[in-house]
């Protein structure tokens, strides 16, 4: 069949060879041999002579040897006309060279019949091409069917291996070369960098190109002699012409983490801010701008077709309401359906038209668009609803629609008060708000920030009648009551930040803006998938990482295999191009798994990608995303230093019986199991238990408590010793289970330790603290009190001994031992009633009255309550008072500044040295990561604020409690805040001197936000995933940042699968990619958990020794006053000496107070 449609196009074998010129003279193939194959071959084709001198090549080759298989190859090729090859023999070197004609399929007079070859044959030759393509040489000599003129003439396919990695060519995609957007943007307060104005030069660019571009799936091939055809190398189709697609009037902004993406997008929106969107292309309609006045009274042949849609279903003409247009009618519908280059936003025009009483019109005459239903088809719901519906109505508006994440949404209200004028018209969504009218969001607001995703009924937009209320009058024809007003404006712009969410096609979000019309559509994300970040942008030497001789895995022949997991990153990267970006031909209905096909597929061929493949790719994400190389940014930009570094520290001695108690647990799970079945642990189908395992080994390197199942571990242990014994299992097997059972009784018979686990606090060491208040406040019983040698309280007891004495700073140790059994008691009731909850029994009368005669009216539930409000109204007004700066910043006014009398804390201070427990220290804690982060707070938390992340709650929730022991001044962000709180904490936190510290739960604070106004990071543990590390530092390490070094520290413990895990994660980022999911499915990490070691008690010093008073009383003054001494005296004197000092003294009345307070 092949053969048939090739010889009717070129009417014989002759007539190919006689038109070698519309061919692509791809270079030689030169074969070596002996006479008589020679002599065999020039006999099968002795009278065929090509148009360029040589003999033309046989379609099937007899006599002569090729081990090789290229000369069927060749045959083949010539026989389905995919190539034409001539060839010459040089009888005095017994060599035969070939030449090859590469045949164009778009060859002109073939009338596209070269694209009619069936799958199969088509499937072969690709194959057969893809090999000659390697053997063929653009020698000029081997071209004359001479000696080559070098040994390393150059190949038409290069022969270097291409090793780069989807990172390698995310990281080297060329700068935009778009001309920069020039002048002053209206509306911007923010000078850009050169940089930041080719980014928007290059995005107005984008949008603003309607027609087509250079298609990204064809790469350029070169012939012998200069010649250039192009190649679709997933299908090998050949043509002579590259073709064209239609452009993306997006793409993916995709600058490096830190460079100011939210400035570049507030730019391009100000920059085109009058730019009205166009009508959606319809295919068997014309979709003409219209406004309610011209509707109505033109009689323009445009406006009248759109009457004709309505009349069509209606079945009556609609008609406009007989008034002829007036001068004013055409400008105001001029000024709407083109408002560029008009200065409605200046305030004086705005004025001038209200005295003329044309304002309110020209808002009113909003424009809009009539929107047909799709052509019936015989299947589709369409063919079902189509008899009877009319067009929907669709509102054009100049506006961006900008869709944020819930935590993100203050911070962009934020970052538009600082970077633009109030030229530009802000509309704020959230939950709690319903959305205007369609014209009204079309209207009054340049860019809006929202969240709505379940009223999407379009259906019920297919109406007969427009709206005829009354001109320039206030009505609700557009409302309807299941679809969203989002979904009945034509936006100019739709705007997705951290857009790489994207990526997930079956959510609510991604379906819904699916069916939003957009005429532009932009992505902005510093990481668009999982492993595709920048890494060295401002970083200095600090993240060099060795290099891992090891890393060698997945590469043949020096040609790098991708790995399967990569493909995971591709899948998103086609889903942002083919669902939300509508690019084509990704996007085509007919083929919808075109990007998998021509792009992703041919990437991981067993051998490895051809250098080919790899180009296509570089040509599909250059032709969306984006990016600046980033020696192109810091040609520019400064960033400051960022020094990272890991400090390894050792366990404290109770935190290492914890951790041994786990490693014997895995001991005896692996010995038992015989490490096999579904009983081992770390067989593959016990995925879940495993994370959960090493989640708690995590929690234990900072601080767990194992409150459960001690005996029975350690049974089970000794039941294993025996189980060894008899079926004689190997001598490391024993010594393994033996040492098991001797750090579980280590833990066990520890009283202290088993005193620790019956509380979930890390508790402190405490200094010079009498003995009976220590008795008193210890939640342990008095074999454990007696066992410890030095105290140990919870930081819970400690702020409540502080607040306590701090109220009756004259209490004198029996009162603060009284003190300090109430509160115990008050906690024992508390704990009960948390017990009785978990339980979660139906209790009987009886049952409450008993839990509630336990519970006393200020029982900790309330207190922490009560605590955790004024912490939320700390925060308020602390906000409120950093809005009030920062608009008097942008006013040029002076903010009010608060007026603090020190006076009373003088007083108070003052007899607070005079109690038992004013000397109290607050020592080391069980936690020696818990330490290292209050050491540094403490040092450097006067000058510079902390970001501190943890994967865990719990861990931040130990963090927490010890800050407000060492009254160190912070806010939690993680997912137990609700959304509008997390806003107001982020806005807080930036603006206010008052909080040092935001602790950030990993998964919710890593992405998007901005907060320069910190400058040292710390993560309580390694980070496995390279890039959620990269995106947590860059929250400080970025434009903005004033400080000229960040510092950022990953605390991990010594001998253990962090330290494991932080050599591995930096051998993976040196080879620039991260194969494993989770830190479990690493093999290195992996091997390490499976072979448990146990961890000595730490002996040398500790690196930190923390030594912090818990009252916070200043030094007494070097020579104090009259008044203080007499102050002094009348607060350390008995009952029966205050009566006399007063008769004598005679103090002011407010001091008098003040003294009997004390008792």
């Amino acid at each position: 069949m092949a053969t048939r449609i090739a010889d009717r196009v070129f009417n014989g074998k002759k007539d190919i060879y006689s038109v070698l010129d519309n061919f692509l003279p791809a270079g030689t193939i030169v074969f070596d041999a002996d006479a008589s194959s020679l002599r065999s071959f020039r006999v099968s084709g002795k009278e065929d002579i090509a148009e360029d001198g040589w003999r033309i090549f046989p379609e099937v080759v007899v006599g002569f040897r090729d081990d090789s298989g290229v000369l069927d190859s060749i045959s083949f090729l010539v026989r389905y006309r995919f190539i034409a090859a001539t060839y010459h023999v040089d009888s005095a070197h017994a060599q035969l060279f070939v030449r090859l004609y590469i045949i164009p399929w778009d060859l002109a007079g073939s009338r596209g019949e070269l694209r009619e070859r069936d799958e199969d044959t088509v499937s072969k030759g690709c194959k057969y091409l893809k090999k000659l393509f390697y053997r063929i040489r653009r020698d000029p000599s081997l071209w004359e069917g001479c000696a080559a003129s070098s040994s390393s003439g150059s190949y038409f396919v290069n022969q270097t291996a291409d090793n780069r990695t989807l990172l390698d060519i995310y990281n080297a995609l060329p700068s935009p070369s778009s001309p920069p957007v020039e002048g002053e943007i209206p509306g911007l307060r923010t000078r850009l960098y050169q940089y930041q104005r080719r980014s928007v030069g290059t995005m107005m660019a984008r949008e603003t190109n309607t027609g087509t571009i250079e298609h990204p799936l064809y790469v350029p091939i070169q012939g012998v002699d200069g010649k250039v055809f192009f190649m679709q190398p997933a299908t090998m189709e050949i043509v002579s012409e590259r073709p064209r697609v239609s452009a993306v009037r997006g793409g993916i902004l995709c600058e490096e983490l830190g460079t100011g993406k939210t400035v570049i997008i507030l730019s391009l929106i100000l920059a085109t801010l009058d730019e009205l969107a166009a009508p959606e292309e319809g295919i068997l309609e014309e979709r003409n701008p219209l406004t309610p006045l011209a509707f109505r009274r033109f009689q323009t042949a445009a406006v009248i077709s759109e009457r004709a849609k309505l009349s069509g279903y209606t079945g009556r003409k609609v008609q406009g309401d007989g008034v002829f247009p007036s001068l004013v009618d055409i400008i105001l519908h001029k000024c709407r359906v083109a408002p560029k280059g008009i200065p409605l936003r200046d305030p004086e025009e705005q004025e001038r038209l209200e005295r003329h009483n044309l304002w309110k019109p020209l808002m009113a005459n909003v424009p809009y668009y009539l929107h047909s239903p799709d052509p019936p088809d015989s299947y589709g719901r369409r063919a079902r609803q189509s008899n009877g519906s009319g067009p929907k109505v669709m509102y054009m508006t100049s506006a961006t629609l900008v869709i944020v994440p819930d935590n993100l949404l203050r911070q962009w209200a934020n970052e538009i008060l600082k970077h633009c004028t109030d030229m530009l018209r802000v509309l704020l969504v959230d939950d709690k708000r319903e959305l205007p009218d369609a014209p009204a969001l079309a209207t009054y607001y340049d860019s809006r920030f929202s969240r709505e995703s379940r009223k999407k009924d379009l259906e019920s937009l297919f109406v007969r009648n427009i709206c005829r209320c009354e001109l320039f009058t206030r009505c609700r024809c557009s409302r309807h009551k299941d679809v969203s007003p989002l979904l009945q404006v034509r936006w100019k712009r739709l705007v997705v930040d951290e857009g790489h969410n994207t990526a997930e096609k079956r959510t609510n979000y991604a379906i819904f803006t699916k069916l939003l019309s957009v005429e532009r559509r932009w992505i902005v994300t510093g990481t668009p998938t999982t492993n595709l970040l920048g890494l060295n942008f401002g970083s200095g030497s600090e993240l060099q990482y060795p290099e891992d001789e090891d890393e060698l895995a997945g590469q043949i022949d020096g040609q790098r295999v991708w790995h399967p997991d990569e493909r995971h990153d591709l899948r998103k990267l086609g889903n942002m191009l083919t669902d939300f970006l509508k690019m084509m031909p990704f996007a085509s209905e007919s083929d919808p798994k075109a990007f998998a096909t021509l792009v992703s597929n041919p990437l991981f061929s067993p051998t490895g990608p051809y250098p080919w493949d790899l180009d296509v790719l570089v040509q599909v994400m250059s032709s969306v995303m984006v990016r600046h190389r980033i020696e192109d940014v810091e040609s520019e930009v400064s960033l400051a230093l960022l020094n990272h570094k890991t400090v390894l520290l050792d366990m404290d001695p109770f935190a290492v019986k914890t951790y041994n108690l786990i490693q014997a647990t895995i001991a005896v799970n692996a010995v038992d199991s015989e490490r096999k079945d579904l009983d081992y642990l770390f067989h593959p189908r016990n995925a879940a238990h495993l994370q959960e395992l090493v989640s708690n080994i995590s929690h234990v390197m900072f601080w767990h408590v194992v409150d459960s199942g001690l005996d029975e571990r350690l049974r089970n242990a000794q039941r294993s010793l025996e189980n060894l014994r008899s079926r004689n299992g190997s001598s490391d097997d024993f010594e393994l289970i033996k040492q098991s059972i001797a750090h579980l009784r280590s833990a066990i018979d520890d009283p202290v330790w088993i005193a620790l686990q019956s509380h979930y606090h890390i508790f402190h060491r405490v200094d010079k603290l009498p003995s009976m208040v220590y008795d008193a406040w210890s939640p342990f019983g008095e074999l454990a009190r007696s066992a410890s040698p030095v105290p140990l309280l919870p930081p819970n007891a400690l702020i409540e001994l502080r607040q306590s004495v701090t109220e009756r700073p004259l209490s004198n140790v029996a009162k603060i031992v009284d003190l300090g059994k109430a509160f115990l008691e008050r906690e024992q009731a508390y704990k009960e009633v948390l017990r009785l909850r978990e339980q979660g029994k139906k209790k009987s009368t009886r049952d409450r009255h008993l839990s509630d005669s336990h519970k006393p009216p200020d029982s900790l539930d309330a207190a922490k309550r009560a605590s955790a409000k004024e912490k939320k109204a700390e925060m308020q007004r602390e906000m409120e008072a950093a809005l009030a700066r920062l608009t008097a910043a942008f006013s040029g006014e002076e903010a009010p500044t608060p007026n603090n009398d020190a006076s009373q804390r003088t007083v108070a201070s003052a007899m607070l040295r005079l109690s038992p427990v004013a000397g109290v220290r607050i020592r080391n804690s069980t936690s020696t990561k818990l330490d290292y982060i209050l050491n540094e707070v403490l040092t450097y938390g006067s000058e510079e604020k902390f970001l501190i992340f943890s994967e865990s709650p719990a861990t931040l929730s130990f963090i927490a409690e010890a800050f407000d022991l060492c009254r160190i001044k912070y806010l939690s962000f993680s997912g137990q805040r609700d959304r509008e709180e997390r806003q107001q904490m982020i806005t807080t936190f930036e603006t206010s001197e008052l909080y040092r510290v935001l602790l950030l739960e990993l998964k919710y604070g890593a992405r998007g936000l901005n907060l320069v106004s910190a400058s040292r990071v710390i993560f309580c543990e390694p980070v496995y995933k390279a890039d959620v590390e990269s995106q947590a530092i860059k929250r400080v390490h970025r434009i903005g940042q004033t400080r000229k070094v960040v510092h950022v520290t990953t605390l991990a413990i010594r001998s253990t699968f962090e330290e494991v895990m932080v050599a591995r994660s930096k051998a993976l980022r040196e080879n620039r990619q991260e194969f494993a999911k989770a830190a479990t499915d690493d093999r290195t990490i992996r091997e390490f958990l499976e072979h448990p070691t146990f961890l000595p008690v730490p002996t040398a010093e500790r690196l930190v020794d923390l030594d912090v008073p818990l009252f916070d009383i200043p030094p007494p003054p070097s020579a104090p006053s009259r008044a203080q001494q007499v102050q002094v005296e009348v607060s350390a004197a008995t009952p029966d000496q205050t009566s006399k000092a007063d008769a004598s003294s005679e103090p002011p009345r407010k001091k008098q107070k003040r003294v009997a307070f004390a008792d």
